[in-house]
């Protein structure tokens, strides 16, 4: 009998990356080998291996570090707490 992991709720992972992420990845690889080969230069082939080198999933917590950057920077612009000093007027 075969358990399946988390009752089939888990999303679906392929070698610490979701499916989505592997099909955004794989996408855009392939878009820009072809726009490499037209113009003859490889330095484009930098997006999808950074984007595959900061969605892959290796926290502790099952996040990824493009997660991670985007709560700071949510925290940073929204979240974050102003507090004024001074006494308070009736």
């Amino acid at each position: 009998m075969f358990i399946y992991p988390g009752n089939l709720k888990e999303k679906k992972t392929f070698m610490c990356l979701s499916v989505l992420e592997l099909a955004i990845v794989g996408g855009l690889t392939v878009i820009f080998i072809l726009y490499s080969a037209e113009n003859l230069t490889l330095i484009p082939l930098v997006v999808p291996i950074t984007y595959l080198i900061i969605s892959i999933r290796i926290l502790d917590n099952g996040s990824n570090l493009l997660e991670q950057l985007l709560k700071v920077f949510n925290y940073l612009l929204n979240i974050q707490q102003v507090y004024k000093w001074g006494e308070r007027r009736k």
